[in-house]
């Protein structure tokens, strides 16, 4: 069971779902308090400006460096942190005299920092530590008689940083996934309200319509495509969190058994919704009536309570009365058939809430006002619990005979290794290629920051450097540096009136900048170019603190912003290049392997056969853990949406690419979407559930395998013509959905998703230019 949260945070009001688990909030508040401690002790100790600046920008940086889950981590990284600053800001300082042997030096520290990068958070942390140290001793201008308060106002700078994150601000991993849950069942909360909103808006569309006259894809008023885009913009938020939630669970619950417990939960009530959504966005089938819309609005009251995963009843009256009832078609007797679907999918997204509270311990201590209905569905699920536990028992027992005490530790070790020896090495490894990139177009700035202003030279340095961080072609590099000097025109712009308003209040230009530094950091994972902006502006009040605020000065920054940018994208192009277009069809290549092996793996599971797949050479079998890929399918998918932003941009000038690329990708999510529901439904089922196996579905399901293995080595050798043609999908399928003897809901609704991907796989030879057998289509190039 979750650890609780302490009374202090059981109060707090609904969580935003803009910011799950508030980590943003988090991550601004605690960046803000330690530059206020920072600055708060220098000035009390008497310290000059020059070192309250150097402290509170140490502060800032050993704050946002840090980003590991595990407390004890983050300290070990604060800990290795604090020298490492103070030699490259003694380095920096020291050797500043020395114009030529400093530059030099700094390029060999931006080429260790993005190196190092390759050794996981700390590594990351570290590098990251050593160039914003070097970079404030230039910025700030420390002279070498200062040092000795300078490496004072660091260790006040990394203890207060320390002790608002280990005190004041001290967040557990079990408290931020606690937030995440909260977070998630807001998110589910919005995407409810959403379909109800959008089943009001069929309903008044319907009675618009004429007796008998089926809807029709694009027929929608303006408010019914406002709320389409709504539900599915929530249902898109509601994915997000559920993956976080799935990234943080093995530091954040007590063993391994409840961590696999509550994954499959989140996945169920995640696949529930996405498929309730996806029957009411669904303009195929007929309208739905008012009912549904009532049958909805009690939906979104139960799933409305318990913000804060409170030991409360998540509206078990109508989980008992009538929600959970719609599972298993009671009720459903004179229900418009347009509704039917629907209803089902009502009941399973309820029975879904009910199953992740029996997963996190929550659901057995209020049983007084359970009906027969709700009891028999808790010892259900809780049956169902034990069962799916059990089958994990002889695999752990197993490893343990073969492998002896630390058998689990050792197969992890192995895996690991396995994964590093799979690697590039080289050039190849990307970190060491963006080292390469990023220092000669350090080399570049400097050079060129200098002959501009010999002061202010680093600002170019700056955007060469941040232009590279979590970019992997020259076309996102391209966009990164654009979205920069985007946000930094505005916050000059902001920065300048702001100025002016503010001259000679220099109380007022200081909480102004804590408020920008809060929002740099509170805006950073949602908009590059509000974070940009605010850095900005944030600079402009600094000057105006500093008293060296001129509106050149600010003009300047937008000179060495085009500079660092440019030069940046330059090296990039002249230096180990990765086109744009080599990029996404990597990308694209990744995402179809692990869509098969999310499909294949499923597929086989639930044709009832449980052997783990066994690598060659006798090697042992290594079990697989379905929800684990499809996690790694969503992680692939959201670095090909990252790749192909370059293309789907709207300034991009390549509108038949564009798009193409947007079209690829959508497809993409939807199959993500169903390969995600085949996963959920192979890890809930039990040894004696299986689904009883049909021909034509194993028939579509191996078409499906052999195609994405066809686009894929397609992709592997675009200039090449590919062995053989994707097979056309069939509607066979569709048949077996309705009249296999033997079928159930859930039988049903794994052939629908077959059926789907069989459908969309087919559908993504045309744009990646691979011929359909017994097609007219020509091959093209295999490019987004």
């Amino acid at each position: 069971m979750i650890t609780s949260v302490p009374a202090i945070r059981g109060h707090v009001l609904p969580l935003p779902a803009s910011d799950p688990g508030l980590l943003r909030l988090m991550a601004g508040l605690r960046t803000v308090v330690s530059i206020g401690l920072t600055l708060l002790v220098l000035v009390i100790s008497g310290a000059s400006l020059l070192v309250q600046v150097t402290g509170a920008m140490a502060a800032l940086i050993s704050t946002v460096a840090v980003s590991e889950t595990l407390l004890k981590d983050q300290f070990r990284t604060l800990a290795l942190g604090l020298p490492v600053a103070c030699a490259a800001a003694g380095a920096g300082t020291v050797l500043a005299p020395y114009r030529v042997i400093a530059d030099v030096l700094f390029v060999l520290v931006i080429f260790g920092a993005v190196y190092v990068r390759r050794f996981g958070q700390r590594g990351k942390a570290l590098g990251l530590i050593a160039f914003q140290m070097f970079f404030v001793a230039q910025f700030v201008q420390v002279k070498p008689g200062m040092l000795p308060e300078v490496t004072a106002a660091m260790l006040v700078a990394f203890g207060c940083g320390a002790g608002v994150r280990f005190g004041l601000l001290r967040v557990t991993p079990e408290q931020t996934l606690k937030l995440l849950m909260g977070s998630f069942r807001a998110r589910l909360r919005l995407a409810v309200g959403a379909m109800v909103e959008l089943s009001e808006q069929e309903h008044e569309r319907g009675q618009e319509r004429e007796p008998g006259q089926d809807r029709e894809p694009g027929s929608g008023s303006a408010a019914w495509e406002r709320a389409e885009r709504r539900l599915r913009r929530r249902i898109v938020h509601l994915h997000d969190c559920a993956l976080m939630i799935q990234g943080r669970l093995e530091d954040s619950t007590p063993d391994a058994r409840t961590a696999t417990s509550v994954q499959r939960r989140v996945a169920g009530m995640e696949i529930a919704t996405e498929r309730l959504a996806a029957v009411l966005l669904d303009t195929e089938r007929p309208p739905h009536t008012s009912a549904l819309t009532g049958r909805l609005r009690e939906l979104s009251a139960a799933v409305s309570r318990d913000w804060l995963q409170a030991r409360l009843p998540v509206g078990l009256s109508y989980v008992r009365d009538r929600l959970l009832g719609f599972r298993e078609n009671e009720g459903l007797a004179g229900t418009p058939f347009a509704d039917q679907e629907a209803l089902r999918a009502v009941g399973e997204l309820a029975f879904s809430v009910l199953g992740l509270r029996v997963a996190l311990g929550t659901a057995g201590s209020e049983t007084d006002d359970d009906s027969p209905r709700t009891r028999q569905y808790r010892e259900e699920l809780e049956t169902e619990e034990l069962s799916l536990r059990a089958e994990a028992v002889p695999v752990a027992m197993d490893l343990e005979e073969l492998e002896g005490e630390q058998g689990e530790e050792a197969r992890k070790q192995k895996l690991k290794e396995e994964e590093k020896a799979a690697e590039p090495r080289g050039l190849d490894r990307p970190s060491t290629r963006i080292a390469f990139q990023v220092s000669v177009g350090s080399a570049l700035a400097i050079v060129s920051g200098e002959l501009l202003s010999p002061q202010r030279w680093y600002w170019a340095v700056l955007t060469c450097w941040v232009v590279f961080l979590g970019t992997s072609s020259t076309g996102e590099i391209l966009v990164k540096g654009y979205r920069r000097l985007a946000g930094t025109v505005f916050g000059v712009i902001a920065g300048v009136g702001l100025a002016g308003l503010v001259a000679g209040n220099d109380t007022l230009a200081f909480i102004l900048v804590l408020l920008f530094v809060f929002a740099m950091f509170y805006t950073a994972p949602v908009s590059y170019i509000l974070m940009s902006f605010f850095t900005t502006a944030m600079l402009g009040m600094l000057f105006t603190v500093l008293q060296t605020y001129s509106s050149d000065v600010l003009i300047l920054r937008i000179q060495e912003t085009a500079i660092g940018a440019a030069c940046g994208l330059g090296a990039a192009l002249l230096v180990l290049p990765v086109r744009t277009s080599r990029h996404t069809d990597e990308q694209l290549r990744t995402v179809l392997e692990r869509l098969r092996d999310v499909t294949e793996e499923a597929v086989r599971r639930l044709s009832g056969d449980q052997a783990d797949s066994a690598p060659p050479g006798g090697a042992e079998p290594v079990p697989v853990d379905l929800l684990d890929s499809a996690r790694a399918l969503d992680d692939a998918l959201d670095e090909l949406r990252s790749a192909v932003q370059p293309l789907t941009h709207p300034v991009s000038p390549l509108r038949s690419r564009s798009q193409n690329a947007r079209y690829v990708v959508a497809l993409l999510d939807t199959a993500a979407y169903h390969a995600r529901g085949l996963a959920a439904i192979a890890e809930q089922l039990t040894g004696d559930s299986r689904i009883v196996p049909d021909p034509r579905v194993a028939s579509a399901a191996g078409r499906l395998a052999r195609n994405l293995r066809t686009l894929t080595r397609h992709l592997e050798e675009p200039e090449e013509e590919p062995e053989g043609a994707v097979l056309p999908s069939s509607d066979t399928i569709s048949v077996a959905i309705i009249d296999h003897p033997s079928r159930s809901p859930v039988g049903a609704r794994v052939a629908r998703h077959i059926q789907r991907l069989d459908e969309i796989v087919t559908g993504l030879a045309e744009p990646l230019g691979v011929r359909v057998e017994g097609g007219t289509g020509s091959r093209g190039e295999a490019r987004l």
